[in-house]
């Protein structure tokens, strides 16, 4: 015979173990083929060394500063409407009961009590509150590459090319820093939205969650943008070698 705690919480206690553990396991597993294969982090960070070599050549750093300002915006967006949701689950925190009466009244819902919906609530409130800290560290991120960039030799100033390359590269390293942390904040609202199939039933719920990491997969390492992205790299590289022959 199960204990009773166990009948009570077993379902969340899944739930959530299952959540959290596909999420970290992708998370180690893009990091990991990303080394191996094509992926639209690998792509990026290459065309984002090639940005920092172009911008050192450049008297006028102008439209570099826009389209750094640009990325930051961005994420400003994201933490802005993060903690909105925030907002709006603490204010659903309060009318628990009435929720999971209207959803117990749906068809092939699973029974649940309101101190249920409060844990599930809670846990969307931590999803949340990590994309909330991934974007404004992608904020940080971006606003120290806009100090390195102000940092940058100008072209007539007598500095070995080691030492440009060197700003280069570890900007763009920056810059691929502030996109992993603002990847991570939206990883977290994809993985947030399998949290309405939880609602539902937690069947529902585990294979949503599967569903989210297919997508994942998918726009990473098999999107159009990505073999897109690939095309251009071997056309560029194609250009350089008729230019050296």
């Amino acid at each position: 015979m199960l204990p009773a705690w166990f009948e009570t919480y077993g379902a969340l206690i899944a739930c959530t173990f299952w959540l959290f553990f596909v999420w970290v396991s992708y998370a180690q597993f893009a990091r990991y083929r990303a080394k191996r294969t094509h992926c639209l982090a690998s792509q990026l960070h290459a065309f984002r060394i090639l940005w920092m070599k172009r911008v050192m050549r450049r008297d006028n750093r102008v439209t570099d500063s826009s389209l750094l300002a640009s990325l930051e915006r961005n994420a400003s967006f994201f933490a802005n409407i993060t903690v909105l949701v925030m907002a709006g689950i603490v204010t659903a925190l309060g009318s628990a009961g009435q929720a999971t009466n209207l959803l117990n009244s749906l068809p092939f819902s699973t029974p649940a009590s309101p101190h249920d919906a409060e844990v599930k609530l809670m846990l969307l409130f931590v999803i949340f509150a990590y994309a909330f800290f991934s974007f404004t560290w992608a904020m940080r991120k971006y606003g120290f590459c806009a100090v390195l960039v102000g940092a940058f030799p100008l072209v007539e100033e007598n500095v070995e090319q080691s030492v440009r390359d060197s700003f280069a590269i570890n900007t763009a390293r920056v810059i691929d820093q502030a996109g992993h942390s603002y990847n991570a904040g939206l990883r977290g609202y994809y993985f947030a939205m399998s949290f309405l199939a939880w609602l539902v039933s937690p069947v529902l719920f585990a294979l949503s969650v599967l569903l989210v990491v297919a997508v994942l997969y998918h726009r990473e390492f098999h999107s159009k943008a990505l073999k897109t992205l690939v095309q251009v790299t071997e056309d560029s590289n194609q250009i350089t070698l008729r230019e050296d022959q």
